[in-house]
């Protein structure tokens, strides 16, 4: 799963037009996610025409883009930082653990 920043999300939908951006263009552009980007090789720089989006990080948008967020089980209880009686609502039974002996088998 893709995890983007605020900022890393603004610049790579910038490069998502796939467009070259010149090294004048970059310096008007926070560099912060900028230089992330070139470490996770999302962008990279062809000398001659620029800086350009990678494979790497198309498959990025995409995966970000594309990713659920779905619950693989949406019967399971809400999670536990949710305090139901905060807002008035009712408290769900736990179930209780039931542990079985089983009898030794006679040596």
């Amino acid at each position: 799963m893709t995890r983007l920043s605020s900022l890393q999300y603004a610049m790579l939908e910038t490069f998502a037009s796939r467009v070259y951006m010149t090294v004048m263009q970059a310096q008007a552009y926070d560099q912060r996610p900028f230089r992330s980007m070139l470490i996770q090789e999302w962008v990279a720089y062809k000398p001659g025409r620029g800086f350009h989006i990678t494979k790497k990080g198309l498959d990025a948008q995409r995966d970000f883009h594309n990713h659920s967020i779905d619950r693989k089980n949406p019967t399971l209880p809400l999670t536990a930082y949710f305090d139901p009686t905060a807002y008035g609502l009712k408290v769900p039974a736990k179930k209780a653990l039931v542990h079985v002996m089983q009898k030794r088998q006679a040596a």
